[in-house]
């Protein structure tokens, strides 16, 4: 037991006072409805100030690794993580969505399904689908071209239109996704740490992109952490890790960037299960013919937004599709290296979604959702910061709403980008260096060469 204002009262108490004005923070942002960058970038840096806080309070050394006399009871419990994460997303959840409009194109997909249409077959502005037009229909954007959503967005999609068309509706879906995505983080979390829960339940971004924005990305990030779930329990068979790592992919088609690691670690069955999922997924969408694709095709040719490294290698000589094949060609090492070390699935998740996302020309803030729990679990500090400082690439939406051109100052750009890479390169140049000195003194105490005996 602790005393009243005993070291471990104290520190609870800390951070319930920084997780207060977080949520104050995101209430303010998203009650405030503008959706424009005043006030919403000032509020985002106390929300995003006061979460580093209370991570960096929850992942100081406890006294639990103190002499026996000397220990505290820990400052929160995992229970109490759950209560302020559920809270802050409650607070919000009845919010109208005003940073993105991403929503009601996935209202649109579902509606014009539950009256027989293919998606895939007309964008939301063709004149066949002008008797479907409903009052939110103007919100749509880019209502010029075809939906570029997987097949199994699409079945979800139609599943809850077809329940309604609030968007109330598939803002609870999208909840109840990131709840459990949260669930298997707990899960996944080495020594059962409450840290790596911490960090993403109270995760401003998450908050913000998911239960105030209503965007879909934890439906396809709950499967594919449950593949990683799998993909470490031999005693599974290898085809459902495979199995739910396509469903992410049939979401979203970020988790198949990791398929040469998953046929390293759990042989073909996996692998053709991976790759099976969302084919079959597509099959009653077919009909759709040379359609089926335009939308990602215009999206992969004119889309680019916050780009980052990308930027750099646009200015490469030659034609502008030169810098997507370098770095589409970079993320692709980066997956085949990452199955001939044979990393463990989360790592190879973690780098080649996150170098895919890097060398992007279109990062927007809720793509860093797919990172984010293998962030979260490794703790790592340049992802986490990434995660704060990509909010800022909304600071054109003003402009945008009021002209019809998003700005994208090189400053800001630099603003976002910069100090997570510095931070990433700086980690993993340290990380590298501890590595080397560990190796040298076990050649040095000759233990170097008696495991590479053991281990034949």
């Amino acid at each position: 037991m602790t005393s009243a204002g005993s070291p471990a009262d104290t520190g609870a108490s800390r951070l319930w006072l920084l997780v207060a004005v977080e949520a104050a923070a995101l209430w303010g942002m998203a009650w405030g409805g503008s959706g424009t960058p005043w006030p919403a970038i000032p509020l985002w840096v106390v929300a995003f100030a006061a979460y580093l806080g209370a991570a960096g309070y929850a992942a100081a050394p406890h006294p639990a690794s103190a002499p026996p006399h000397e220990r505290r009871a820990p400052p929160l419990a995992r229970r109490h993580v759950w209560t302020a994460g559920i809270a802050l997303r409650v607070g919000v959840l009845p919010s109208v969505p005003a940073l993105s409009e991403d929503i009601y194109r996935y209202i649109w997909d579902g509606w014009v399904q539950s009256n027989g249409v293919n998606p895939y077959a007309h964008p939301p502005s063709a004149s066949a689908l002008e008797e479907l037009r409903t009052a939110w229909w103007p919100l749509i954007n880019h209502a010029d071209v075809s939906t570029i959503y997987p097949p199994g967005a699409q079945i979800v999609f139609a599943l809850l239109a077809s329940a309604g068309t609030g968007w109330w509706i598939f803002k609870l879906a999208w909840l109840a996704a990131d709840l459990l995505v949260a669930r298997l983080i707990d899960r996944l979390s080495p020594g059962r740490s409450v840290l790596p829960l911490l960090l993403y339940l109270w995760s401003p971004l998450v908050v913000v992109e998911v239960a105030w924005s209503g965007h879909l990305d934890p439906l396809g990030v709950a499967p594919m952490l449950g593949g990683v779930a799998l993909a470490g329990t031999a005693a599974v068979p290898a085809w459902r890790s495979g199995a739910l790592l396509g469903l992410g992919g049939a979401v979203k088609f970020a988790p198949l960037a990791a398929l040469p690691a998953l046929f390293r670690l759990r042989g073909p069955g996996a692998l053709a299960a991976a790759v099976l999922v969302p084919l079959l997924l597509y099959v009653p969408y077919v009909g759709a013919g040379p359609a089926l694709f335009d939308g990602l095709r215009t999206y992969g040719d004119l889309w680019e937004f916050n780009s980052g490294t990308y930027r750099i290698l646009e200015r490469l000589p030659g034609h502008p599709d030169v810098a997507k094949w370098i770095g589409a060609s970079i993320v692709g090492v980066i997956a085949w290296w990452a199955a001939l070390r044979r990393w463990p699935l989360e790592r190879a998740l973690l780098w080649t979604i996150g170098s895919a996302l890097l060398l992007s020309p279109t990062l927007h803030p809720w793509y860093l959702l797919w990172v984010l729990p293998f962030a979260c679990l490794s703790a790592n500090r340049g992802w986490l910061l990434f995660s704060g400082t990509v909010f800022l690439a909304y600071a054109g939406r003003g402009a945008y709403l009021a002209t019809g051109a998003w700005p994208e100052p090189a400053w800001l750009a630099s603003l976002i980008h910069a100090p997570p890479l510095a931070l990433l390169a700086w980690d993993g140049w340290r990380g590298r260096r501890s590595q080397r000195l560990v190796r040298r003194e076990r050649v040095a105490r000759g233990e170097e060469g008696r495991e590479g005996q053991d281990g034949g």
